[in-house]
């Protein structure tokens, strides 16, 4: 049975696949020897070759426009590091992009032809602790993928009608170009609280305990970075710039579309809003910090002015960030199992209150996708919070040091990072009498 191939959740048709592979040979010949030493250097990466198309309004594709199939095939490809494929014949693979093309002939507007080329990604293995695994490169993960493409994709497909109706009548047109505007004073401020040098050095690789452990620091108390290992503070200057004007440029984008937009043409406006969130979401180091924005963005959609001002706009704003938030849930690590279950005490009461939004619209496919993320959500951090251990309260008889607490209750003074992180104590010498920690 062949599966249905995509990169990053991104599907695409496939007319022709290869695989390359092999041995990694050292040939070695000597002088005065007429027989070389072929040294067996270990099995060679694997490459993976396919030919393929994207077609317009193809029902086995969500029936998305070809236009917005091509712009989310190249936003997956460009995106920095690995990623999930799935392979018709060989399953779900971690791959990174090697070469990638799309090519247009006289019916572009139906038809795009691709051809990519990945190697698979393997693991960065050292010394060290061992880090916890994470919805990405799991199942569940690749759930939450796939049901965050069907939220956009609805969220396009049903908003256009609704933008294009309201647009189209002058009296609500200004309205909604001060509702974009609005908005965009908005995600501009999110802009830089996403980027603040405070929340970018909490995710610098190595272990700060509870001054920089971040809010991903996970069971294990140390962070998963985005950054190399040599990245500096003073680096994280141009990439916090980097974010902030990448978001920028999207707002200001998505104003301009709203301007510009009528009963015609009102079709480049949820790809402008999808793209805004995406920026913002992009311009968060940290899962949790993305996770926090955007449901400030879905609450702030549904009682702000922007919303009395431009309901359709907020509403496809809302849908958006619930993607973005998906995703997020995705990459995050919940610190212990109870940490997971407040997670989904949270989350899901945020995207119920969105599918009935939904609902109450008739927009039965926005309603669907988000019923599918809140579902894969919560099934995601249930299967991750059931690994992890509780937290519990401690008592001793006085203050005493994290590495003597350590050794105490979990038998490892290596973990007192961790419960210098969990606790927040005035300093690691003097951890309070009662506490709650990890129990294991």
């Amino acid at each position: 049975m062949l599966l249905p191939a995509s990169f990053r959740g991104v599907p695409f048709a496939v007319t022709e696949s290869e695989t390359a592979g092999g041995r990694r040979i050292a040939l070695h010949q000597y002088p005065g020897r007429d027989k070389p030493w072929a040294e067996d250097m270990g099995r060679s990466a694997r490459r993976f070759r396919f030919r393929g198309f994207v077609l317009d309004g193809d029902v086995k594709f969500a029936g998305l426009p070809v236009e917005l199939q091509r712009a989310t095939l190249v936003q997956a490809i460009e995106k920095k590091g690995s990623g999930v494929l799935t392979h018709p014949t060989l399953g779900v693979l971690k791959v990174c992009v090697e070469r990638a093309s799309i090519s247009e002939a006289l019916d572009a507007s139906n038809r795009s032809d691709i051809e990519l080329e990945f190697i698979e990604a393997g693991e960065q293995l050292f010394p060290g602790k061992d880090k916890l695994s994470t919805a990405a490169n799991s199942l569940l993960g690749k759930i939450q993928k796939v049901a965050s493409i069907a939220l956009k994709a609805a969220a396009v497909i049903e908003g256009v009608a609704a933008i294009a109706s309201t647009l189209g009548l002058n009296p609500f047109r200004s309205a909604a170009t001060a509702g974009a505007r609005i908005w965009q004073q908005q995600i501009d401020r999110l802009a830089g609280d996403a980027t603040a040098l405070t929340r970018l050095v909490a995710q610098m690789p190595g272990e700060f305990g509870r001054f920089n452990a971040g809010g991903n620091a996970g069971v294990v108390g140390v962070n998963t970075s985005p950054y190399s290992d040599t990245t500096t503070v003073g680096e994280l200057i141009p990439i916090a710039s980097a974010g902030r004007v990448a978001v920028q440029t999207a707002t200001a984008a998505f104003v301009a579309a709203v301007e510009i937009a009528d009963l015609s043409d009102a079709q480049g406006v949820p790809p402008a809003i999808l793209a805004m969130i995406d920026a913002l979401s992009g311009a968060c180091a940290d899962p949790a910090d993305a996770i926090r924005l955007m449901v400030s963005i879905i609450a702030w959609s549904l009682q702000s002015q922007a919303m009395s001002q431009a309901p359709a706009l907020s509403v496809i704003i809302a849908r958006a960030a619930a993607a973005a938030l998906t995703d997020a849930v995705g990459q995050y690590q919940p610190a212990s199992a109870d940490d997971a279950s407040a997670r989904i005490a949270t989350l899901g009461p945020v995207l119920e209150s969105l599918a009935l939004q939904a609902a109450d619209a008739g927009e039965d496919e926005s309603f669907a996708a988000l019923l599918d993320c809140r579902a894969s959500i919560v099934e995601d951090l249930r299967a991750r919070g059931a690994t992890l251990p509780q937290v519990r309260t401690f008592t001793f008889g006085a203050p005493l040091p994290a590495l003597a607490i350590a050794q105490n209750i979990y038998g490892d003074p290596g973990r007192a990072d961790q419960l210098v992180t969990q606790v927040a104590p005035p300093h690691p010498l003097f951890l309070p009498p009662q506490f709650q920690a990890l129990a294991s």
